[in-house]
């Protein structure tokens, strides 16, 4: 059988060192409660700390110029509905938070999620106390101070995916059956990759002749295809552990490609609690 390839359509390429600027998301804190008990045991309404504590920690977290910071307009409780609204915002990092006024003190505590890891690491906690309304300034500087050392630490800015895309041949060429749909062919580096394609068709995985069309196929490499309807098509690859990579295809009616992508896997930076 005759094996064409024929050109790389285009190359996103950059280096593992290539880094972009970290995004972190800041959704409003939630109370904890709304009511309190003073010194004398009678039962107050608990004062709404939850603008004024999320614009200084917006504020705060924006004084250092390494790091893009989003305010973001709801206050989640969940951890998965503010990784979706994270992601959604294109962000790396979101935090979330509680707030409590309790007799003697103001306390704050947030948690910060790493977007791409989908969860909240080990020990990305931060916690800070103020005596008084007055110094809620100082618990919003020392939750930012926090939260930016686990994000320095983490060694997360985003890194890009290697990919290319082949145009193999025409499908009857290489023997498969005529169809208007594309053949595209996925390579992925890591050992058990979510490929998904924008018009919802499901991925299998390869079969020998699949894997057999392109010389640069590695045995290293997972391989999926679907037969998919020609013209503009999302291709999006989520692996734990590693980097996702997105990217736009168009592609040609009756025509087999192969999109080889390497992601880059996640390397966590020693930091207190982490491991």
């Amino acid at each position: 059988m005759r094996r064409i390839s024929v050109f790389i359509v285009f190359l996103i390429a950059c280096a593992i060192q290539a880094q972009a600027v970290p995004k972190i998301a800041v959704f409003p804190f939630q109370p904890l409660m709304d009511s309190t008990y003073n010194w004398w045991g009678d039962q107050v309404k608990v004062l709404n700390y939850q603008k004024a504590l999320h614009g200084f920690l917006v504020a705060d977290l924006r004084q250092d110029a390494r790091f893009e910071v989003v305010a973001m307009a709801n206050a989640l409780g969940a951890q998965s509905a503010a990784l979706a609204e994270a992601k959604a915002a294109g962000a790396d990092f979101a935090v979330i938070g509680t707030y409590a006024e309790l007799p003697s003190s103001i306390r704050a505590d947030a948690q910060l999620i790493d977007v791409g890891l989908g969860d909240v690491p080990r020990g990305y906690q931060a916690s800070a106390t103020a005596g008084r309304w007055e110094d809620l300034s100082e618990v919003s500087q020392s939750l930012a101070g926090q939260l930016l050392s686990m994000v320095t630490g983490s060694a997360t800015p985003r890194r890009e995916s290697v990919s290319r895309l082949v145009l193999e041949g025409e499908r009857a060429a290489l023997g498969f059956p005529a169809s208007a749909n594309a053949r595209l062919v996925v390579e992925v580096n890591s050992p058990s990759p979510k490929v998904s394609v924008s018009s919802g068709v499901p991925f299998k995985r390869c079969s020998v002749l699949d894997r057999s069309l392109s010389d640069g196929s590695a045995a290293s490499q997972i391989c999926f295809v679907a037969d998919v309807p020609a013209g503009e098509q999302l291709v999006s690859i989520a692996q734990r552990g590693y980097y996702g990579h997105e990217e736009s295809l168009s592609l040609s009616p009756g025509k087999v490609y192969r999109l080889v992508v390497e992601l880059q896997p996640m390397s966590f930076q020693a930091v207190p609690g982490r491991q």
